[in-house]
C-alpha cells in the first residue's frame, strides 16, 4: 500500500529530498529564460528606437517644404486693411489707399402696421420675381395665406434658385422685418453679395395688390412701391498707384501671394509692408535639433554600458538592451553620415548655419549664426535642407533614409519579426524543457514512494522477527 506522505514509512524526509531534486532541475530553465528576457528587452528597445526615429522623421519632414524658408509677415494699419500673405508674395513696401467699400444693395417697402396682415389679393397663389444686373432671378411662389410681410420674408428665405440644369442651389437674397416705428414695419429685401453687378434691378409679383406693396425697378425709383436704403456699389482702392476694383471687399492676389480684405476707406496713402519672417524656419530647425538629440539620448539609454564591478567583465544589469548591436550601430551612422556630407549650394554644411556636433554626438546651436544665416540668405539655408526638392538636401536624405528604417517592412520590423520568431522558439524550448522536469520529478515520487512502502515492510518484518526471537528465548529459560 502506497504511502500517502512521503518519509512516513521509513522515517527519512524524503519530501525535502524530492524538493531539492526538483529545484536542481529547474535549473534546466535558468538559461532560456534569461534568453527570453533578453529578446524581450531587444523588442522592448527597438519599438523605443522606433518611436524616437519617428519623432525624428517629423521634425526632419517639416524642413522638406520649401515655403517654410519663404514665410512672409505683413504690416499695415488695421483699421483700414487687413492682409493675408503666402510665399509668394514679394518682399517691399507698398501703398494702399481705399475710396469706397463695396457694399450689397437694399430696398425696402413703406412702414405697415401690422407685419401678419395678408397684403395680397384672394388668389390661390402669386409669384414674386426678383431680378439682379448679372441676370439671376429668383421665383417666390407665395400661398393664399402667405402675403404678409412676415411670411414675404420667411418665403423669400427658403427660397431657391433653379439652375439651368434643373439643380437648386439657395436664394441669393435675404429678407428680413425692420420694426421702424410703433406699430411700423418695413420689409427689407438684401443682396448676400456686394457689388453693382449685384444689385436688385426689380421686384414685380401677378398679384397687382401685392406689387404695390413690394414692386421695384430701378430704372423708375421714384414710381417704385419700394425704395432704395443702400446702393449696390464696387470697391475701389488703388495699390501702389494702380486703381482697382472689386465687387468684394476681400480681394485675393492683389499681386501674387497677398490678399487684401478692406473695412474702411483711408484718409491718406497707408503703407503696407511685406517682409521676411524667419521665426518659424529657425522655430522648426530647433525643433528638428531638439528631435534628433532626443534620437541620439535614446540610442544611448538603449546601449548603455556599466561594468557590474570595477576591472569586472560582467555586465551591470542596467545595462542597455542593444548594447553592441549591429542594426542600431548602423541606422546611427547613416543619419550622420548625411550631416558629414557636403550638399550643393552656398550653404554645403550645417556648422555654416550655426549647427555643430559636439564630442558626445548631439547637436549644438549657435543661434546668432543660424538667426544671421537665415536673415541674410534665407534661400541658401533652404537649399541646405531641401535641395532639388526629392532627393537631395539634408532633410530630403534623412527622411528617406530614415522611412526605410521605419516603414511596415523596414529595418527595424525585419529585425523584430526575427526576435519574435526566436522568442516564440524560446516558449516553446520551455514548455518541453519543463514538461520534462514534471515527468522527472514524478518519477522520483513514484520511486521514493516505493522505497517509502519496501522500508516499512522491511521495518515491520525486522519488529517482527525481533518479537519471535524474543519469545523463543523465553521458552528455553
Amino acid at each position: 500500500m502506497a504511502m500517502s506522505v512521503l518519509g512516513i514509512g521509513s522515517g527519512i524526509d524524503l519530501n525535502e529530498v524530492l524538493n531539492q531534486l526538483e529545484a536542481v532541475e529547474k535549473t534546466r530553465l535558468t538559461p532560456i529564460t534569461t534568453q527570453q528576457k533578453a529578446v524581450n528587452a531587444k523588442i522592448s528597445g527597438f519599438g523605443k528606437l522606433k518611436s524616437a526615429l519617428t519623432s525624428f522623421n517629423s521634425a526632419t519632414q517639416k524642413l522638406q517644404k520649401k515655403a517654410l524658408f519663404q514665410s512672409r509677415t505683413a504690416t499695415n494699419n488695421d483699421n483700414y486693411f487687413s492682409v493675408k500673405v503666402n510665399s509668394k508674395a514679394a518682399l517691399g513696401n507698398y501703398a494702399v489707399t481705399v475710396d469706397q467699400l463695396a457694399s450689397s444693395h437694399s430696398v425696402a417697402t413703406t412702414a405697415i402696421n401690422d407685419k401678419t396682415s395678408a397684403l395680397g389679393n384672394s388668389s390661390q397663389s402669386r409669384t414674386i420675381t426678383i431680378e439682379q444686373a448679372n441676370g439671376e432671378k429668383l421665383e417666390v411662389v407665395l400661398g393664399e395665406n402667405e402675403t404678409s410681410l412676415e411670411a414675404i420674408a420667411n418665403a423669400i428665405n427658403n427660397a431657391n434658385i433653379t439652375n439651368e440644369d434643373g439643380t437648386t442651389r439657395a436664394s441669393t437674397m435675404n429678407a428680413s422685418i425692420v420694426r421702424s416705428g410703433t406699430n411700423e414695419y418695413q420689409l427689407v429685401i438684401t443682396s448676400k453679395e456686394t457689388g453693382e453687378q449685384q444689385a436688385i434691378t426689380s421686384i414685380s409679383s401677378d398679384d397687382e395688390q401685392l406689387n404695390r406693396v413690394i414692386g421695384f425697378d430701378k430704372n423708375q425709383i421714384d414710381s417704385s412701391a419700394m425704395s432704395e436704403v443702400c446702393q449696390a456699389q464696387d470697391a475701389k482702392f488703388s495699390f501702389n498707384g494702380i486703381a482697382i476694383t472689386s465687387a468684394s471687399n476681400t480681394v485675393k492676389d492683389v499681386i501674387s501671394g497677398v490678399d487684401i480684405t478692406l473695412k474702411a476707406t483711408t484718409p491718406t496713402s497707408q503703407n503696407l509692408a511685406i517682409t521676411a519672417d524667419n521665426d518659424k524656419a529657425e522655430q522648426a530647425i530647433k525643433e528638428w535639433v531638439e528631435a534628433f538629440n532626443q534620437l541620439q539620448s535614446t540610442i544611448a539609454t538603449l546601449t548603455q554600458f556599466t561594468a557590474k564591478e570595477t576591472n569586472s567583465d560582467e555586465l551591470n544589469n542596467s545595462n542597455g538592451p542593444l548594447i553592441g548591436d549591429a542594426t542600431l550601430r548602423n541606422i546611427d551612422q547613416s543619419i550622420r553620415s548625411i550631416f558629414a556630407k557636403g550638399q550643393a549650394g552656398e550653404f554645403t554644411v550645417l556648422a555654416q548655419i550655426g549647427i555643430n556636433m559636439d564630442n558626445n554626438g548631439t547637436l549644438t546651436i549657435n543661434e546668432n549664426e543660424l538667426k544671421k544665416a537665415l536673415s541674410e540668405n534665407s534661400d541658401a539655408v533652404a537649399m541646405l535642407f531641401t535641395g532639388d526638392g526629392e532627393k537631395t538636401g539634408i532633410a530630403n536624405e534623412v527622411v528617406a533614409k530614415v522611412n526605410g528604417f521605419i516603414d511596415s517592412e523596414g529595418m527595424i520590423d525585419s529585425v523584430t519579426n526575427g526576435l519574435n520568431s526566436t522568442l516564440k522558439s524560446l516558449d516553446k524550448r520551455y514548455e518541453q524543457v519543463n514538461s520534462s522536469i514534471e515527468q522527472t520529478i514524478e518519477r522520483y515520487r513514484v520511486q521514493f514512494t516505493k522505497l517509502d512502502v519496501l522500508i516499512n515492510s522491511l521495518d515491520s518484518m525486522s519488529n517482527y522477527l525481533t518479537t519471535q526471537f524474543d519469545m523463543m528465548a523465553n521458552l528455553k529459560k
